[in-house]
C-alpha cells in the first residue's frame, strides 16, 4: 500500500530549501508569500496586456466668447499617437470605429500616425479608409512619422526617407489633408474657423511665421502641433486652443516615482489642459493647450495613464472649458 506523504514529511525533505520549508511549516507566512506572488504577477499582466487597451473617448466642452453662431455646437475629434505598426491594428480599428460613431464635424490627428517600421503602412491601409468627417480629416506629423529617433537620419534628411515619402502619398490617396506650416479656413454661413498646423518640432522644420501668415484677427484659431514644447515657441502667435500629443501622458506613471520617460523639455506639459495668458487680449486674456495621452503606444505598456481620444464641442460663452465625462470606453 502506497504511503501518503504528509506536510511534515515534505518539510523534513526541504531542509536545504528554505523557502519551501517556510511555506509548508508556517501556513500564514506561506499564504502571504503566495499572495505577494499573485500580486506581482498581476502587476506584470495589467500594464502589458490590459491597460494599453483600456481606451476611452472623453467629452470636452470648449467655450469661446468670439465664436460665430454657425459654429456653436461644432464638434472636433482629436486623435493622436496611433503608432500604427506597433499598436495592435484590431484595437485601433475598434477605438476609431467607436469614436467616429459619435459623428464629429471634423477630425484632427496631431502626429505619430506610424511607428516608422515597414508594417506601419499596411496597417494604415486598414485605418485610413475609416476616417471621414463633413469638414474633413486634418493631420500634422510627429517625430515617429519622420523617424526622429534614428541618429543617422535627423532633421531635413528624415523628410526624404522612403517610409515618410510613402506615408505622404498614402495620406493623399485616402483624402487626408496634411497641414505642414499651413492654415485652412473652415466656413459656415459666411463665418470662419481657422485651423493651423505646424510641422514636427524635432526636425527643425516647424515654421510658425509661415503657418500663421494668413490668419485674421476676428475668427477663432485652433492650432495643431505634435510636441507640447511648441507652446513656448508659439507664445507670441495668435491661437485660442492648441492641441498636442507626443508625451503619451508619460505612459508609465509610477506612484512616488512619477513618469519614467517624458521626451519633452517642459515636463510640466505631461497631459491635460494648461491655461496661458493671451498676448492679444482675446478671450479675456486666456487661452488653452490640450495635451492628450493618445491612443497607441511606442512600447506596449501603460500604467496609471489611460489611452484616450477627445471630442471637443465648441460653445459660445466666457472663455474656458468643461469636462463632460466619457461617452464610450473599453473599460474604466
Amino acid at each position: 500500500m502506497k504511503r501518503t506523504v504528509s506536510q511534515f514529511d515534505l518539510s523534513r525533505d526541504f531542509k536545504k530549501r528554505h523557502l519551501e520549508r517556510i511555506i509548508f511549516r508556517h501556513p500564514n507566512i506561506g499564504a502571504a508569500i503566495k499572495c505577494a506572488g499573485r500580486c506581482g504577477l498581476s502587476c506584470l499582466i495589467w500594464p502589458r496586456f490590459i491597460a494599453p487597451f483600456r481606451w476611452r473617448l472623453r467629452q470636452l466642452e470648449v467655450h469661446l466668447p468670439h465664436l460665430p453662431d454657425a459654429f456653436n455646437g461644432f464638434s472636433i475629434l482629436h486623435l493622436t499617437d496611433l503608432h500604427a505598426g506597433m499598436t495592435h491594428t484590431v484595437y485601433l480599428q475598434a477605438a476609431l470605429r467607436r469614436a467616429l460613431a459619435q459623428k464629429p464635424d471634423m477630425v484632427v490627428i496631431t502626429g505619430d500616425l506610424i511607428d516608422y517600421r515597414p508594417q506601419a503602412l499596411p496597417a494604415l491601409d486598414v485605418l485610413l479608409p475609416m476616417l471621414n468627417a463633413p469638414h474633413g480629416v486634418w493631420v500634422v506629423f510627429g517625430n515617429h512619422d519622420y523617424h526622429e529617433y534614428s541618429w543617422r537620419h535627423v532633421g531635413e534628411r528624415s523628410s526624404h526617407r522612403v517610409i515618410h515619402r510613402r506615408l505622404r502619398k498614402k495620406l493623399a490617396a485616402h483624402g487626408i489633408n496634411l497641414l505642414c506650416n499651413a492654415s485652412t479656413t473652415v466656413r459656415r454661413n459666411g463665418t470662419n474657423l481657422y485651423l493651423v498646423g505646424l510641422d514636427e518640432l524635432w526636425t527643425g522644420r516647424s515654421d510658425p511665421k509661415r503657418a500663421f501668415a494668413d490668419i485674421d484677427s476676428s475668427s477663432p484659431v485652433i492650432c495643431l502641433q505634435h510636441n507640447p514644447d511648441a507652446i513656448v515657441q508659439l507664445a507670441d502667435y495668435r491661437w485660442d486652443w492648441m492641441l498636442c500629443g507626443h508625451t503619451h501622458g508619460g505612459q508609465v506613471d509610477l506612484p512616488l516615482l512619477g513618469p519614467l520617460f517624458v521626451p519633452v523639455v517642459n515636463r510640466q506639459y505631461l497631459r491635460g489642459i494648461f491655461e496661458f495668458p493671451s498676448p492679444h487680449g482675446r478671450d479675456g486674456g486666456r487661452r488653452f493647450a490640450l495635451v492628450s495621452t493618445g491612443i497607441g503606444y511606442s512600447l506596449p505598456v501603460r500604467w496609471f495613464v489611460q489611452p484616450e481620444s477627445i471630442m471637443l464641442t465648441l460653445r459660445q460663452g466666457k472663455a474656458g472649458y468643461r469636462w463632460l465625462g466619457n461617452s464610450v470606453s473599453n473599460g474604466n
